[in-house]
């Protein structure tokens, strides 16, 4: 199988810290699913990922250096 679709968050906070996490999509023309989300080093997040044939979302992000949780979220 191979990677038919990627996604890549990237979260940043107004205390500078900021990082991307990239998560594939694999399979054939016929369908795919996608890979497990995992965890960030920088931030706590919440994922809703319900199943492996929808697109990963995040639903919250809170920065671990400042406790802020109004982090910018965006989306590629």
């Amino acid at each position: 199988m191979t990677i038919i679709d990627q996604t890549t968050f990237t979260i940043s906070c107004s205390c500078g810290e900021s990082e991307s996490k990239t998560i594939h999509q694999h399979g054939s023309r016929y369908g795919g699913t996608w890979e497990p989300v995992g965890s960030m080093v920088k931030f706590t997040v919440y994922w809703n990922s319900d199943d492996e044939l929808t697109a990963p979302e995040i639903t919250s992000a809170q920065c671990k250096s400042c406790g802020a949780d109004d982090c910018y979220i965006a989306i590629k």
